[in-house]
């Protein structure tokens, strides 16, 4: 063999590998346009990707179903990629998942987020694409993998230190926790916001942080707590402008009062600020009203 023979085999072999790469590249975009196709085929409001490369229908669930009986192998290929295509790609696949695709299908797309994730640790939309699986996953009842996509996707936005959509992606992963019954979890989410709020310095947001804080501590039986933050709630809502989330927190704080052994307070407090509550907080205000001296109201969850 040629001495030039053996250099050139490293070469060859980079070239041949970036043909290869190129070639799934362009198959990852037929992919992307069929799955476009088939989110339009279940009412999906998407892009029109134009019509398809091929012959394959994507017209109603049922060519959805069979697109994706055949297509899994291809998919996880284009999205192992880890270029833009992947990305968009993974976050359609999610979304057009059948409920009754074969159980492979979502753990395999799960199993694509860690080399995603560390190769592109601050991409926006890998993170949309990290929302969509766990929400998909969590209407599946897969709630460990959810829970672990939205962690994946706070890791995003801490990178980025976006606050808003950090805020998003933790009231996002609370309702994974919530679904799993880690109510201490779902706390932490709300407390994580609360400090995001009080960094951005929006007394409104702030305000609204502190109500939801104060409904989850009544929620867990942690009355005086709830109260301390309800108390601030009403506090910061009555020293910016006026606004209608005010009324929840006024009512929150009658019901922890009354949950807490202060049922007087909690009917003054009621009666007050019952003629400037919306419909739904007076509703809300007046079945406590209502309860017989002596009941203990429910303490329910948002």
């Amino acid at each position: 063999m040629s001495p030039l023979a053996g250099a050139r085999q490293p070469v060859d072999a980079r070239a041949a590998d970036r043909e290869g790469r190129r070639q799934v590249s362009e198959q990852g975009r037929r992919l992307l346009g069929d799955v476009l196709r088939a989110r339009r085929a279940l009412g999906h409001d998407v892009p029109d990707p134009g019509p398809p490369d091929g012959p394959l229908p994507l017209e109603d669930a049922d060519d959805v179903r069979r697109w994706f009986a055949e297509h899994r192998d291809d998919v996880v290929a284009a999205i192992r990629l880890a270029d833009d295509v992947a990305v968009e790609l993974l976050a359609h696949v999610w979304r057009a998942l059948p409920a009754d695709a074969d159980r492979r299908w979502p753990l395999e797309l799960y199993d694509c987020a860690a080399p995603l994730a560390a190769a592109l640790p601050t991409s926006r939309p890998l993170a949309a694409a990290f929302r969509a699986g766990a929400e998909a996953l969590r209407a599946r009842g897969s709630l460990r993998p959810a829970a672990a996509l939205g962690m994946r996707e706070l890791a995003v936005w801490r990178l980025l230190d976006d606050p808003e959509p950090l805020a998003d992606a933790l009231d996002a992963l609370a309702a994974t926790y919530r679904a799993q019954g880690r109510l201490h979890r779902v706390i932490g989410c709300a407390d994580e916001v609360l400090e995001l709020r009080i960094r951005a310095g929006d007394p409104h947001a702030v305000a609204r942080a502190l109500t939801h804080l104060g409904s989850l501590m009544v929620e867990v039986g942690r009355l005086d707590t709830a109260l301390n933050y309800l108390t601030r709630a009403d506090k910061a809502f009555e020293d910016g402008p006026p606004s209608p989330d005010r009324g929840r927190a006024q009512v929150l704080l009658g019901r922890a009062l009354w949950l807490s052994g202060d049922e007087g307070a909690a009917r003054r407090r009621l009666r007050r600020v019952l003629p400037g509550l919306a419909d739904e907080d007076a509703r809300a205000a007046r079945e406590l009203l209502d309860l017989p001296a002596g009941s203990t109201p429910e303490q329910g969850h948002e």
